[in-house]
This record gives structure tokens, C-alpha cells and sequence, in this order.
């Protein structure tokens, strides 16, 4: 209770700033000598966009401050970047609207260009920002497919643009026999845009899971998720910490006579006596309805099962078997309480989805803060 007492809010989310570090040293030493760009895109994945950056921004290792790229989606986020203070490099991923080029040039922010038309718009634009090229290797979403390079090759000449980099994304980096058939594509573009005198200064395609399984070695790595404590697939003796801790608090205290139902629909009858706990989150907050009669929260340092369904504001959870719990307790929706844990990947597993999708789905007005242990 004290802590969101202090911090005037019903429930939070709290950063570990040690776990952060530990996380980009480990991706640092497995990437070496590749540079790194930190993906903080969606909101960081969920975890506070300039939160998040301005704690990597600090961070020093062998005696020297993070110089490396930040990732992000919009030219929106890149921008927000620079009003809160980051100085790094930037690179937009998504499309840009040629309308905000002039933004892009202004905040020193650089752009993806992904089609013919973006390469026109380019052309034609006053102030012309920087940008990497991204090339569809396979994936077949962004990108400028193989047999589309030479004519990418012959336009950027003609036109005098000058890619500051180019880029592609593995679509299954745990498989070996895939990964190597989008770099060998990735390669032969390259050497077709050599070929026309384009020489990108920065070519990047592993993320996460390509760092992870060492699938390149391209002079700068893009690690998004991993950051953050995960990855796409359960590994033997994972390194990574968690860093985000979802907490709320207990609102009130019921008790229950058995046989009586719950929540919207009435779902769920209760088989004895219980006592449950109401916490002030639902959907809009982020936790999702489909953790309906299935999830499980952390009280006192004890499993509690949501019962019912996940209301837009409120969640009932049973503590029937958890002494002592009262208004004002701490409830951990994701994170560590005592000895036990619920991880993103939990909840994605109940819910039928990754673990991606459960943090990036926290709603972005509740308010993150750094822990310190």
C-alpha cells in the first residue's frame, strides 16, 4: 500500500533498471563487435518508450556511454525520443508519410524506405532525410524483393540517393536452413546494389533471435525483446532477467457463500465458502478478458485465480486459501512476489498468444516507474 500511496495511483509498473543493464551486456558480449540498436518501439514493448530509452542512453560499459541506435516504429516515437532528451541515432521502421519528411530532417532522424513510391516521394521531397533501405528477403511484408534490385540499384543511381543503410529481418532465426537462405538474398542484393556504385554504410538483419542463435555478422544488431528479459522460445538456463513488474492493490475484501456466481454472465458458481479480492485493473487496462476463470495473480506471495470475468475496470481474484489479506495489499499481475513468478509467457499461453502481445497490450497511461533493489 505504501508504494502506491507514494506514487497516488491504483496500480503501476515498475522498470528494473539492474535487470535492463544486465540484459543489454548479455546481448552486447553475444553481438561483439556488431553494434547495437536498441529497439523501443510499441512503447518499448509495453515498458515506457522514453523510460526505457533514457535509462539505455545512461548506461556505461568499459567506461563508456551506450552510443548505439534507438528502433522505432513511427516517426511520432523517434520525435517523442528527441523532446525527452536522446541524442542517439534513430531509425524509423514503418512507413512515414512524406508530409513529416521535413520532421524527420529537423530531429536527425533517419527513415526506412520500403517501396518505389517512398523512393519517389523521396526524390521529390525539399529536405531530404536520411535513410536505410529495407529489402524483403523472404518475409514478404516491408521491402524491396530480389528481382526488384536492379531497378532499385538504376533509380538510386540516377537519382543521386544514397542509402545510409540497408536492412532485413529474419522471419524464423531458430531455423538454421531458413536463416541462411534470407542471407544469402540479403547478400546478393547487396553485392547488386555494389554493382551500381550504392555502397550502404550500415547493413543490419539479425534481431533477438538471430543474435541469439549467432546467425550473422553484419556490423550492427537490432535487439528489441530480448531487452526486456525475453525470447520468442524457452531456452536451457536463460540469462535474461524480466524487466517489467505489473502490480496493483487489493480494493476490497468479500466473503462468498458456496453456491453463489460471479461477475457478467455468471460465469463461475462457487463450490464453498470463499473470500475473494477485488483489484481495481481490467481489459481497458490491459489485462486481457481472455484470463477470464484461468489467470492467476500473485497475493501475499500466493497464487490467487481470477474468478468470473475480467471486468473493463475491475478482476476478481479467490483468496480463500491466502491468510491475512486485506485492502491495500500489493497484487503482481506479472513479476515476482515472494518465491513465485507469472511471466508474459504465462498469461500468452492461457490466452493463446505470445508474450509480445501481452506487454505491448498494457495500457500506455498507466505509469511506469524504475525499481531500485
Amino acid at each position: 500500500m505504501k508504494r502506491a500511496q507514494a506514487l497516488g495511483v491504483r496500480t503501476w509498473i515498475e522498470i528494473d533498471r539492474r535487470a535492463l543493464r544486465s540484459n543489454l551486456a548479455e546481448f552486447s558480449r553475444r553481438a561483439r563487435p556488431a553494434g547495437i540498436m536498441a529497439v523501443v518501439k510499441s512503447n518499448a514493448y509495453g515498458h515506457g518508450l522514453s523510460l526505457v530509452a533514457r535509462l539505455l542512453a545512461r548506461q556505461t560499459f568499459r567506461g563508456e556511454k551506450f552510443g548505439g541506435w534507438f528502433g522505432v516504429d513511427s516517426i511520432v516515437e523517434a520525435l517523442r525520443l528527441r523532446r525527452d532528451g536522446i541524442k542517439n541515432s534513430i531509425l524509423v521502421f514503418g512507413y512515414t508519410l512524406s508530409a513529416r519528411f521535413s520532421d524527420a530532417v529537423r530531429g536527425g532522424i533517419t527513415l526506412t524506405i520500403s517501396s518505389f513510391e517512398g523512393l519517389a516521394a523521396l526524390r521529390r521531397a525539399r529536405l531530404r532525410p536520411a535513410f536505410h533501405l529495407k529489402l524483403d528477403t523472404g518475409m514478404h511484408r516491408q521491402g524491396f524483393p530480389e528481382h526488384e534490385i536492379p531497378k532499385l540499384a538504376a533509380l538510386l543511381a540516377h537519382w543521386r540517393l544514397r542509402p545510409d543503410g540497408a536492412y532485413s529481418h529474419y522471419a524464423f532465426p531458430e531455423n538454421a536452413r531458413d536463416s541462411r537462405m534470407q542471407r544469402g538474398c540479403l547478400e546478393r542484393c547487396i553485392r547488386e546494389l555494389a554493382r551500381a556504385g550504392i555502397h550502404p554504410r550500415i547493413v543490419h538483419m539479425s534481431a533477438t533471435g538471430g543474435v541469439w542463435e549467432r546467425r550473422d555478422r553484419y556490423p550492427m544488431v537490432r535487439i528489441g525483446f530480448g531487452l526486456f528479459g525475453y525470447l520468442r522460445r524457452p531456452v536451457a538456463k536463460n540469462p535474461l532477467q524480466p524487466v517489467l513488474t505489473w502490480k496493483t492493490v487489493v480494493s476490497e475484501v468479500k466473503r462468498v457463500k458456496k453456491g453463489e456466481r460471479i461477475g457478467y454472465d455468471f460465469t463461475e458458481q462457487f463450490r464453498r465458502d470463499s473470500v475473494i479480492a477485488i483489484l481495481p485493473i481490467g481489459y481497458w487496462h490491459g489485462f486481457d478478458r481472455g484470463l477470464s476463470g484461468v489467470g492467476e495473480v500473485l497475493v501475499r506471495g500466493k497464487r490467487a485465480k481470477v474468478m468470473g470475468r475480467v471486468s473493463m475496470d475491475m478482476t476478481a481474484v479467490d483468496v480463500t486459501n491466502i491468510r491475512g489479506v486485506a485492502i491495500g495489499d500489493e497484487a503482481v499481475l506479472i513479476g515476482r512476489q515472494g518465491s513465485e513468478f507469472v511471466g508474459a509467457d504465462e498469461i500468452a499461453e492461457k490466452i493463446r498468444t505470445t508474450a509480445y502481445e501481452v506487454l505491448t497490450r498494457i495500457n500506455p497511461l498507466i505509469r511506469r516507474v524504475i525499481r531500485e533493489r
